[in-house]
């Protein structure tokens, strides 16, 4: 009995892919795959070409290769950096060291991390850059630069002060150690984003 329930559940799928083969698209579905040739080219952003010679991959994927997005969520409050992928799950954490002031960034120079969602518009090899005030190298292997206007010069990078990380002691950006810095940089590319949550501020209280 059960092999003739079989056969027949194997000769009536038989005969309902003989049935769709026959079935024809519609003209405006087969005008749209007639159309369609291949995916758009990735595009770099509108920016200087040489900013990208620090990242391994400039392009969203290699040809022949499916890349996963991964992006960059900075928790303030909590001196944590994630790297989260494109479904939501955390691949990995380091602890940063966030600006010395809480809140949104108001001014320049004014010791506050901006709060928002933010792009990547370069990553640079930052062994050799030194502070404006104390001309101490202090910036670590890599600098990853944020678009965060009108806001310039904030980025997450290496440290030459490993003690302060976790903490909230930088003028702005976040600082990692040098090798979690190594790390990440390897991680983001252009279409990678970075959100830094906000402090949790009381109107009441003072941000200075």
């Amino acid at each position: 009995m059960k092999r003739l329930v079989a056969s027949f559940l194997l000769l009536l799928a038989f005969t309902l892919v003989a049935q769709e083969s026959q079935t024809e698209f519609s003209p405006q579905v087969t005008e749209l795959v007639r159309s369609y040739r291949f995916t758009s080219v990735p595009m770099l952003p509108e920016i200087e070409p040489e900013v990208w010679a620090q990242i391994d991959c400039a392009v969203s994927s290699a040809p022949g290769r499916m890349r996963l997005l991964k992006n960059v969520v900075v928790d303030k409050p909590h001196t944590r950096l994630y790297i989260i992928n494109a479904f939501g799950d955390t691949l990995s954490r380091y602890r940063v060291c966030a600006s010395a002031k809480r809140g949104q960034k108001q001014g320049k120079d004014d010791w506050r991390t901006p709060e928002g969602r933010f792009k990547i518009y370069g990553v640079y090899n930052s062994t050799d850059w030194t502070y404006k005030d104390t001309k101490d190298k202090c910036y670590g292997p890599f600098f990853i630069a944020l678009l965060t206007p009108p806001f310039y010069g904030i980025g997450i990078h290496g440290t030459n002060a490993p003690g302060s990380v976790p903490g909230r002691r930088s003028h702005g950006c976040m600082r990692m150690h040098n090798e979690d810095i190594v790390r990440v940089r390897r991680m983001v590319d252009k279409d990678s984003r970075v959100t830094v949550l906000p402090d949790p501020v009381s109107p009441s209280v003072s941000t200075e």
